[in-house]
């Protein structure tokens, strides 16, 4: 049955002729009222009518004042205390001009007479009779294609008056459904906010009286509804949802197909009682609904997000009416599920393990489980998109899906993962990643997620996950971040199988070698998994598990929190062990390095094995003393010609670094002492030989700070370093005319070092006497700290005069050599004047003659002769 709606020209008609036709029968209500009523009674009716009778007169010809004040009058002899009997007779002769006033062209005389009908009815017992009048006028005014009342306060007092009327004559209903039906579907869409409040409470309100009369025509309610449930005002919103509810149990069950989007809308409505309304109806439907089964798939999403609300409250309603929904169908299916309750296993490990998780009821998980393969594939899209609220809901759904699906989910794995993956990419959602994921490894042995989880980090897979050719860092570090949940949630006993795989994959150069921060944390994530699921059991990957700790120390240098947590990890290891951290060193430094010998070759400046390598070195202490051949062969590849120069200079800082850190132990010391003249002859020289630029420079810089970090380090002895004097000598005096001060500085220290260390033994007066030239010249540097490290070499130098030295066969010699000193005597700073002074003074005793005289010579040319003076008062005792 189709509701008829009325044309503009038809309502012009019946606003003109169908009110005298309607109440044209009024007439016979005061005669019928009064057959039941006493003669007492029947003459109390006639009393009041008549005193009022001019009232009612001018109702119908008054003016506007004279209206208002006859209505007034009226009202205050209905609203007094009467008996029920005179008061049902006195409104059956009030009934006609009353009702005549809801279309009267006055706003006020309407009000008065919708608001007089209202409360008269509302007194009376019985107004059955009466509502073959009273509701064609609401239809009248309210329920035309054009709507007739244009007050949004009368409409909204009419709706009150057939929500009263519907309270007041519920076995009436049927009769009037459609009458009334046809105002909702127009005051629904009403633009006033409380007229659509009442709207959808008038139709909830039907609904309960008349479902088989509305069940005919409620399809034409559900448009209004649906344009009106994003209202602006959210008790409007409420209403209609709940509204929609009601229309949907008594109507066509098909309609919730256009139903569901704009409910799966309102979850991310941000007022609560909102979301509350949506998941309350939901839930209504999972157990009333008469075609529920067939839509179980469009509602549990709805539903399982209710239970993941962020209001506490909602949340455990939502939970309770699925609960609900899940026992209801237990029961329906109780044949069907009957082995699986007799027989049912024990509840997985996982809800013994947290506090406050129960396992969900049979009847839950089996709707869940069924209806699974329906709901992934929209909600996995959803995990991707680009809205942020969209994709939060999503996981949370997601992980629900999980929670009830158990098991069953093994069978969308793949696709579950690598969803998981991309949606790691995102921020904001990684805690709710690691809840699904855990849920996942709660539920599935690692056994099965390996393979899918492998595959992806190795950079190829199938279906879903296209063939690719490695794999880029972000996704990589989506799948480690996947990965440490999943280790999170298994156990020690399950993951042990897998472990040599997954490590073997992880310890590849593309999955732990990248220049993308965030993956070193999710690898740090990994391995800290590792390490707390397995416990004890980790000692046999012990080699795989310090490897990738040294990864991370040496990409973390920066990051004093992240170093810390990478201590934390090593002290861990070394403890599941029984071992002190120092062991850790002993057992698998020279595995890395045999390793890593085979890698150095192509090694720039930047490579991550040359990162790791200078970890390796600098934390293993004394354990260095037993790498020493195979670290030796990496220093000397590195640092040949051919090599970047970033990488020698690089290579020469972490020498130097080893080397003054080598007396720290005695072995260190003794086999560094032991390749002390291989690293000289093979690493340092080749560096020291000059090349153009500034880059090479740098380059000699670092070889020569190295060569003084050996030298003081005590790691050369007189034997070997008669085995590099000719070589090494010749390399350093080039080096003190470097263009690098630096270079220059460190070459003068070098070269006194040298003096001191050889002696007499190594440096006899024909090797002196082409050293001390260059020795002069470098009096003359623009640094006046060299100048002064010059002065300290000149003092060495001449402690290895010998005694039997021919100082008249020589004697050109000391002359140049007194000549270039006393020219710095009269230096502007006063510094170098000392520093020259008290190498004089040691000079002066080879031969004090010729050294009196030069001053003699020299003198007057000073600023001060105080210098002078003093020497010639010293040797001329």
């Amino acid at each position: 049955m189709e509701i008829k709606e009325v044309t503009s020209e038809e309502a012009e008609e019946i606003q003109k002729e169908e009110p005298g036709k309607v109440l044209r029968k009024s007439d016979k209500i005061l005669d019928n009222a009064k057959e039941n009523l006493s003669p007492a009674e029947i003459a109390k009716v006639d009393e009041i009518l008549q005193s009022l009778q001019r009232d009612v007169n001018c109702l119908h010809d008054g003016t506007r004042f004279a209206k208002k004040k006859a209505l007034e009058r009226i009202r205050a002899q209905t609203s007094a205390k009467l008996e029920q009997g005179v008061l049902t007779g006195l409104f059956a002769g009030l009934c006609k001009p009353l009702l005549t006033l809801f279309h009267d062209s006055i706003e006020k005389c309407r009000e008065m007479s919708v608001t007089m009908v209202t409360e008269t009815t509302a007194q009376m017992c019985d107004i059955d009779v009466y509502l073959p009048y009273i509701v064609p006028m609401c239809v009248m005014r309210l329920g035309q294609k054009e709507i007739v009342e244009p007050s949004e306060e009368i409409r909204q007092l009419i709706l009150e008056l057939l929500i009263q009327i519907i309270s007041l004559s519920p076995a009436e209903m049927p009769l009037y459904c459609q009458d009334i039906m046809l105002i909702l579907v127009r005051t629904i869409a009403d633009p006033f906010a409380e007229v659509k409040k009442l709207s959808c409470t008038c139709l909830i309100n039907l609904t309960s009286v008349a479902p088989r009369q509305f069940q005919v025509g409620a399809n034409v309610l559900l448009n209004p509804l649906l344009q009106s449930i994003s209202h602006q005002h959210q008790k409007v919103r409420t209403l209609v949802i709940r509204a929609l509810g009601a229309l949907l149990n008594n109507g066509d069950n098909k309609m919730i197909e256009d139903i569901i989007s704009h409910l799966a809308q309102r979850t991310f409505d941000p007022c609560p009682p909102v979301r509350e309304a949506v998941y309350e109806v939901v839930g209504g439907w999972m157990i009333t609904l008469l075609d529920r089964y067939s839509y179980f798939y469009k509602l549990l999403p709805l539903l399982l997000t209710g239970i993941e609300d962020e209001v506490p409250d909602i949340a455990s309603k939502s939970l309770q009416m699925f609960e609900t929904a899940g026992k209801q169908w237990e029961g329906e299916n109780e044949q069907d599920i009957k082995d699986e309750k007799d027989f049912a296993a024990a509840d997985p490990v996982y809800y013994g393990v947290l506090e406050g998780v129960t396992r969900p009821r049979l009847g839950c998980r089996i709707l869940v489980t069924r209806n699974l393969s329906k709901i992934l594939p929209g909600l996995l899209n959803d995990l991707n998109t680009w809205v942020d609220e969209t994709r939060q809901k999503s996981v949370r759904l997601l992980y629900s899906l999980l929670l009830y699906s158990e098991t069953s989910s093994t069978q969308h794995l793949e696709k579950i993962l690598f969803a998981l993956y991309k949606s790691c990419m995102e921020p904001g959602l990684s805690a709710e990643i690691d809840k699904c994921s855990q849920t996942l490894a709660q539920f599935i042995s690692p056994v099965t997620w390996k393979p899918y989880v492998l595959t992806a980090l190795a950079g190829a897979s199938s279906g879903e996950v296209k063939s690719r050719v490695g794999v880029s860092p972000q996704l990589c570090t989506s799948c480690l971040r996947v990965l440490s949940s999943l280790i999170t949630g298994s156990t020690s006993d399950l993951l042990l199988p897998i472990v040599p795989e997954l490590l073997e994959t992880i310890c590849k150069p593309e999955v732990n070698e990248s220049s993308h921060r965030p993956l070193y944390r999710e690898l740090s994530a990994v391995v800290q998994s590792l390490l707390n699921v397995l416990g004890k059991n980790i000692s046999e990957f012990s080699c795989q598990i310090f490897f990738l700790l040294l990864r991370l120390s040496s990409v973390n240098k920066e990051n004093e929190e992240e170093r810390e947590e990478v201590e934390k990890m090593f002290s861990l290891l070394a403890s599941y062990q029984e071992i002190p951290v120092e062991e850790l060193y002993v057992r698998h430094a020279p595995t890395l390095v045999e390793q890593l010998n085979g890698l150095h070759k192509e090694w720039t400046r930047h490579s991550p094995d040359h990162s790791l390598f200078g970890e390796l070195l600098l934390r293993s202490g004394k354990t260095s003393a037993t790498i020493m051949p195979g670290i030796y062969s990496i220093f000397r590849d590195c640092t040949s010609k051919e090599k970047d120069p970033e990488l020698r200079m690089s290579m020469f800082t972490l020498l130097g670094r080893l080397l003054r850190e080598a007396p720290v132990t005695s072995e260190a010391a003794q086999q560094f002492s032991v390749y002390s003249v291989e690293i000289i002859k093979e690493i340092i020289i080749p560096n020291l030989e000059w090349r153009a630029g500034r880059t090479a420079g740098s380059v000699r810089c670092a070889a020569i700070s190295s060569l003084w970090a050996l030298l003081r380090s005590q790691l050369l002895s007189s034997d070997q370093l008669k085995q590099v004097q000719k070589e090494l000598m010749a390399q350093i005096v080039s080096s003190l005319d470097d263009d690098n001060c630096a270079t220059r500085l460190v070459t003068c220290n070098c070269f006194n070092f040298l003096l001191k260390a050889g002696g007499k033994e190594c440096f006899g007066p024909d090797e002196l006497h082409t050293l001390y030239v260059e020795l002069l010249k470098r009096l003359d540097d623009s640094s006046d700290e060299l100048r002064v490290a010059v002065t300290s070499t000149f003092s060495t130098f001449f402690s290895l005069i010998p005694e039997d030295y021919d100082r008249e066969f020589y004697k050109a010699h000391l002359q140049a050599l007194y000549r270039g000193l006393l020219i710095h005597l009269d230096d502007p700073n006063q510094a170098i004047q000392e520093a020259v002074y008290k190498v004089l003074e040691s000079a002066g005793k080879i031969h004090p003659q010729y050294l009196c005289e030069h001053i003699d010579n020299v003198k007057h040319k000073h600023r001060s002769s105080l210098y002078c003076d003093k020497l010639l008062a010293l040797f001329r005792q």
